[in-house]
């Protein structure tokens, strides 16, 4: 039995008179892939939302590691360990791929630093800080470390504004990892990709397994995501209304009627 990392428990968000989710449970575990499906409007996005601090619920509890999140900043959720990307990449302009991947890395060794301390070792020699200098060296090699091992090796140098979408994806995926989260939240990260770009990032997905974090994916893609996913949870007007093994999930009527359709066939 694999430990469960997360646990979403009688999860309730409501606008207004609207629920945009109604009493969701379920758990992730560490070291598996939890896919989280269900047609726009599910609910999905909310359910992130929730889980990294930007909502509070209206009710119910999201426990992680045996640590209850509610009241907690987005900041401490971060540093508990749950790392999120979103549909659209968030680029730091005006600095190279290296640069980027290290910015993440100064997070993950020093919360709060900003604006990110290794750019003073890029000052000219005997600029700056002598006491810092190792410090920001070494973030800049693990970066590099990190790149060279990744499907960014050959953009190391790019600036961040020249890459493509799928580029893009691909280094907002390399920052995540760069935080060696326990918990990675992926908020459909295959939209917009080739199908080398969605090959690539479907790997860095199990190489986060491999590594024993728990790993939540939303994704419309749905050969992609049960090519991927251990189980799958969907949702459909903000209620869950299935969960289980890829197969199972496929094979249940109400996600047929509400999700799948002919792409079972």
């Amino acid at each position: 039995m694999k430990e469960a990392a997360l646990e979403v428990q009688g999860i309730g968000v409501h606008f207004g008179g609207v629920a945009a989710l109604e009493d969701v449970s379920f758990a992730a575990n560490a070291g598996e892939v939890l896919g989280i499906m269900g047609p726009n409007g599910a609910g999905k996005t909310t359910l992130f939302n929730v889980i990294s601090g930007i909502q509070v619920p209206t009710n119910g509890e999201v426990v992680f590691a045996g640590t209850r999140l509610r009241g907690r900043s987005i900041a401490r959720i971060a540093a508990l360990g749950i790392t999120r990307t979103f549909q659209t990449p968030v680029m730091f302009w005006g600095l190279t791929v290296r640069e980027s991947v290290a910015v993440a890395l100064e997070a993950r060794e020093q919360p709060g630093t900003y604006p990110p301390s290794f750019l003073r070792c890029l000052l000219p020699s005997g600029i700056g800080w002598p006491s810092r200098r190792a410090f920001d060296l070494a973030v800049l090699a693990r970066a590099d470390a990190l790149i060279a091992a990744s499907p960014l090796a050959s953009l190391a140098d790019r600036p961040t504004e020249s890459l493509s979408f799928g580029e893009e994806r691909l280094l907002e995926m390399a920052r995540a990892l760069a935080l060696e989260p326990r918990a990675l939240l992926l908020d459909e990260p295959l939209s917009g990709l080739n199908s080398g770009e969605v090959a690539q990032v479907l790997n860095e997905v199990r190489t986060a397994r491999e590594r024993g974090v728990a790993v939540l994916l939303v994704e419309h893609a749905v050969e992609e995501l049960l090519a991927v996913a251990d189980r799958i949870v969907v949702l459909d007007h903000g209620k869950k209304i299935a969960e289980g093994t890829c197969k199972q999930v496929v094979a249940n009527p109400l996600v047929v009627d509400a999700y799948l359709g002919d792409e079972v066939a």
